[in-house]
C-alpha cells in the first residue's frame, strides 16, 4: 500500500488549511491572476472571517478563504466537493458580505472623525465599493445554455451588466467558476493538460493520487501548489489540523454507508418475519410462497425507506444538496425536501 504524498485538496477544510496557510499567499495571488485574466495583485492579505461578522449558522456557511489585495479588492475563495441547484444563489448570497463590510468600515470611520474612504468627508457617506470577486473552485459542473459559457473549456465569469447590451453596471461584484468536472484529462491524462488552466484544474483534482508533481507543471504556481500540499513538509499543527479534517471527511462516508446497510438487514428481517406470519396464516402453500415473497419485499422495501430516510435527514443536518443526497439515499428529491 502506498504512502499519500500529497494532500486532497477537494474538500473545502482541506483546502483551506493547504493553500490558506501562512506563507502561501503568494501561490493564492498566483491562483486569482490565472483565474481573473489582466488582474495584478501587489499584496494579499488573509482576513480574519470570524472578526467581521460573516458566518452564518453553521459551519457549512463559513467562508474557506477571504483575502483583501493592497488595493482594497475583496476575494472570497470557495472549495466545493459537490453541487446543488442554488450553488449560485449561495455564492450571490456570500457577496452581500464583504459588501456589508466595506459599509460598515465606512461608517465606523465617519463615526470615527476619520476621512471617507476614496477621499470622501465625514459628513457624505460614499456607497464606491472596491470590487468583489467570488471564486469558486468546483469538483462537478454547472448547468449552462451552451457552451459559449466557458473559456477554455472550464472557467465560466459572471457580473452585473445590462441584458441588452452587456454593458457593466457596476464592478463592484464578480463571480469567477473553475469547474474541475469539465476537465477532459482523467487520473494519469496529464499529456492531456496543455494549458496553465488544465494543469491547475488536474492538480486540485488529483494532488492527493499523484506520487511526484508531474512533468511539464514546472511554473511558479505549480511548483508553489505541490510544495505546500506536501504532507511531510506541514507543520506539526498544520498536519494535525489536515488529518481531523479527512478524518471527519471520512466519518461521514462510513456513516452514510453503515446506514444503507443497516436499512437493508431490518428491511431483510422484517421481511422473513412478516413473511413467515401471512404463510402460516393462510394454511396454504401458494399462500406461504406468496406472503413471503411480499412480506419480504414490503418489508425490505419500508426498512430501507425509513433508514433512508433517516440518513437523509442526517445528511440534510450536515448540509448536502437534495440532489445529492436523492443519489446516495434513492429518495424522491420532494419527498426530501419535506423532511
Amino acid at each position: 500500500m502506498k504512502t499519500q504524498r500529497f494532500a486532497n485538496l477537494l474538500h473545502d477544510e482541506t483546502f483551506k488549511i493547504v493553500v490558506g496557510a501562512p506563507g502561501n499567499e503568494r501561490l493564492m495571488i498566483k491562483i486569482l491572476e490565472l483565474l481573473l485574466p489582466g488582474k495584478r495583485i501587489l499584496e494579499l492579505i488573509n482576513l480574519d472571517k470570524e472578526n467581521h461578522g460573516l458566518i452564518i449558522a453553521d459551519k457549512n456557511t463559513t467562508f474557506d478563504l477571504l483575502c483583501k489585495a493592497e488595493n482594497g479588492d475583496l476575494f472570497i475563495v470557495e472549495m466545493q466537493f459537490a453541487g446543488h441547484k442554488t450553488f449560485r444563489d449561495r455564492m450571490l448570497v456570500y457577496s452581500t458580505y464583504p459588501v456589508r463590510m466595506q459599509m460598515d468600515a465606512r461608517i465606523r470611520a465617519a463615526e470615527d472623525g476619520e476621512a471617507a474612504v476614496r477621499g470622501g468627508t465625514t459628513d457624505k457617506m460614499d456607497y464606491g465599493l472596491h470590487p468583489i470577486y467570488i471564486v469558486s473552485l468546483l469538483n462537478f459542473s454547472l448547468k449552462h445554455e451552451d457552451k459559449d459559457a466557458l473559456e477554455d473549456g472550464l472557467v465560466s465569469r459572471y457580473s452585473i451588466r445590462c441584458d441588452k447590451n452587456g454593458e457593466l453596471m457596476t464592478d463592484a461584484i464578480h463571480f469567477v467558476y473553475l469547474e474541475l468536472g469539465r476537465l477532459k484529462a482523467k487520473e494519469g491524462e496529464i499529456g492531456k493538460c496543455l494549458t496553465p488552466l488544465e494543469k491547475l484544474a488536474y492538480s486540485l483534482k488529483y494532488m492527493h493520487l499523484l506520487e511526484r508533481k508531474p512533468d511539464g507543471f514546472d511554473d511558479d504556481m505549480q511548483s508553489m501548489l505541490f510544495k505546500a500540499s506536501e504532507l511531510a513538509g506541514m507543520t506539526r499543527e498544520q498536519r494535525h489540523n489536515y488529518d481531523k479534517a479527512m478524518t471527519n471527511k471520512l466519518d461521514i462516508i462510513i456513516q452514510k454507508r453503515e446506514a444503507r446497510e443497516e436499512g437493508l438487514a431490518e428491511g431483510r428481517a422484517e421481511g422473513r418475519a412478516e413473511g413467515r406470519a401471512e404463510g402460516r396464516a393462510e394454511g396454504r402453500a401458494e399462500g406461504r410462497a406468496e406472503g413471503r415473497a411480499e412480506g419480504r419485499a414490503e418489508g425490505r422495501a419500508e426498512g430501507i425507506r425509513q433508514q433512508a430516510m433517516e440518513s437523509a435527514r442526517r445528511m440534510l443536518a450536515e448540509e448536502f444538496s437534495i440532489e445529492t443526497i436523492a443519489r446516495i439515499t434513492g429518495l424522491g428529491e420532494d419527498l426530501i425536501s419535506t423532511l
